[in-house]
């Protein structure tokens, strides 16, 4: 039998079995006969001793119905190199880093933006309604290729005996298909300083929690408004963070699930203490690690917490931020965290995935307990190309969602071959495939394979779990499909 075939298709042929449960017709397999004969007398000698991207051909045609494609092999080997967007890359060139220091000054320069500051006159730049007025005001002055709606959701506040009102603030970039869905980022507004969680006469600035979180906020949606994508994307300040997430609680209960039908977005992407990467001289160490060994330290990274268990839409959601990233060095390296979230800390996610929507929460790499909630979280301890980084991140991974092609579907595993099958995608210019073990909340290996819809390769069978994602021309990469568990070898 010529060597040239791909080992899936030799294999197939010598049982006489269907390629990849798809080639059932006994009029394609004497199809692929005459192939292995064109084949044969061409001279065909080449091998495939090692993985190999594979390439379809055009579909062939019999008796007037499409078939399947023929999967044959190239000499092209399977690739590490992951595709980079040029035109994403020199959009991530553009985050402004004045416009993040001019928004963390400004939130911290309002003294406190605790939830019972509410009574506090907006017109003395103090306060947490001077801090609505200045996002509105900053969504308003937004540039927009479409229109943009911008309002305001009251919430009700109960503290410790005492009621109060505050507001999210939110605003809708329209997507350019509505078949694409929606995504949410937010950020809390609000601040706390924890030597008494009840006061609002205590300072707390909250430049780095959480003023970073909304800067990135406020810079994504500028970024988006330029130039709209195929997904609708709703950015939230949310309030009343910092005294049990109920802003973010009421947006989901009093506006998502409102609406008729209810609107179900595809991922919620929380951004929250995203401005350093460094301690304060004497503060404990809390570290973004691979192996929860502080002397395995990786500064420079940036956490992903998201919803148990390992393999809940929230975590595979977490996954695509690492995939999305790391095709650009120049990025925070991001790490996802085998956990929900810090212990005894909690984040604007949580309501989210406790819905069954996929969120999670981005969060500097290395934190510094000593500044966080008290009145030494200022602007001083923001690190510009930090936060920028940050932003990238962020950025990255909302193009992705909302712009990048859709999860191949039908992915199926066959232990016979070692192989994965999906359903093609259109205009994919090639797909990665991604692996893990069950232990691993980490991707481990990211492998990219040609334009067919099938991926063989022996090692596949050491892993436990496999996803797919497409990528355009562009060299963009789509939503990673859910995972499929890989069995034992055959």
């Amino acid at each position: 039998m010529p060597d040239c075939l791909h080992p899936v298709v030799r294999y197939r042929l010598r049982r006489g079995a269907p390629l990849c449960r798809k080639f059932q017709d006994s009029r394609l397999f004497g199809l692929l006969l005459v192939l292995i004969g064109v084949l044969w007398l061409n001279g065909c000698t080449t091998t495939s001793a090692t993985p190999v991207t594979l390439h379809a051909e055009n579909p062939l045609t019999l008796a007037g119905q499409n078939l399947l494609v023929v999967i044959v092999a190239t000499s092209t080997p399977i690739s590490n190199t992951l595709p980079v967007d040029r035109q994403l890359q020199a959009r991530l060139a553009t985050i402004q880093s004045d416009q993040l220091l001019f928004i963390v000054d400004a939130l911290s320069a309002m003294g406190t933006r605790h939830v019972l500051s509410s009574g506090f006159d907006p017109a003395q730049g103090i306060g947490i309604g001077a801090a609505r007025n200045f996002l509105l005001d900053q969504f308003r002055s937004l540039p927009a290729a479409l229109p943009l709606s911008i309002w305001t959701q009251p919430v009700g506040v109960r503290i410790n005996g005492v009621t109060t009102l505050s507001d999210n603030v939110i605003a809708v970039v329209q997507g350019t298909d509505l078949n694409a869905g929606v995504v949410v980022v937010g950020a809390h507004y609000d601040s706390i300083n924890a030597s008494d969680s009840q006061s609002a006469d205590l300072a707390a600035p909250g430049a780095d929690d959480n003023g970073s979180g909304v800067a990135a906020l406020l810079e994504l949606a500028r970024l988006i408004a330029l130039t709209p994508l195929r997904a609708t994307v709703i950015f939230v300040a949310f309030t009343a963070e910092e005294t049990g997430r109920q802003g973010s609680s009421a947006f989901i209960r009093s506006y998502l699930q409102a609406q008729t039908p209810p609107i179900v977005p595809r991922a919620m992407l929380n951004l929250d203490t995203l401005g350093a990467d460094s301690l304060s001289s004497g503060a404990p160490q809390t570290f973004a690690t691979d192996t929860d060994d502080p002397a395995h330290a990786l500064p420079g990274s940036l956490r992903v917490f998201s919803a148990d268990p390992n393999d809940s839409p929230s975590r595979q959601l977490a996954r695509q931020i690492e995939l999305s990233a790391a095709p650009y060095p120049a990025l925070p390296r991001v790490i996802v965290q085998s956990s929900a979230e810090r212990i005894g800390r909690f984040g604007d996610q949580q309501p989210f995935s406790a819905t069954g929507i996929a969120a999670v929460h981005l969060i500097e790499g290395v934190e510094d307990p000593t500044r966080q909630r008290s009145a030494t979280d200022t602007g001083d301890a923001i690190q510009p190309a930090y936060l920028i980084g940050a932003t990238g991140v962020a950025f990255v991974a909302l193009l992705s969602l909302a712009d990048g092609l859709a999860p191949p579907q039908s992915v199926q595993w066959q232990a016979a071959d070692h192989a994965l099958c999906w359903s093609p995608v259109p205009a994919a210019a090639g797909y990665v495939i991604t692996v893990r073990h069950n232990d691993s909340a980490s991707i481990e290996q990211m492998i990219v394979s040609g334009t067919a819809p099938i991926f063989q390769w022996d090692g596949l069978a050491h892993y436990d779990f496999a996803a797919v994602a497409a990528f355009d021309q562009s060299g963009r990469i789509g939503s990673l499909a859910p995972e499929v568990h890989l069995s034992a070898p055959f």
